[in-house]
């Protein structure tokens, strides 16, 4: 009757994940920091105690 609303929605940003797997495990970790050397450091949970480690980029894929 008055009109449409013609303004459409900003678009979404796309988020930055730093969610990963272990390819030999799986297993969900959490990316922390990356190191000198292709290294990183990631948080896993581990039987409800969380861990971190240092493990090769290349050994880990986005979840």
């Amino acid at each position: 009757m008055f009109g449409k609303n013609k303004r459409t929605a900003p678009p979404a940003p796309t988020a930055q994940t730093d969610q990963y797997r272990l390819k030999a495990t799986g297993q969900r970790v959490t990316l922390l920091e990356h190191l000198s050397r292709g290294d990183v450091r990631i948080a896993m949970d581990s039987g409800h105690v969380c861990r971190d480690a240092i493990v090769s980029a290349r050994d880990i894929t986005p979840a």
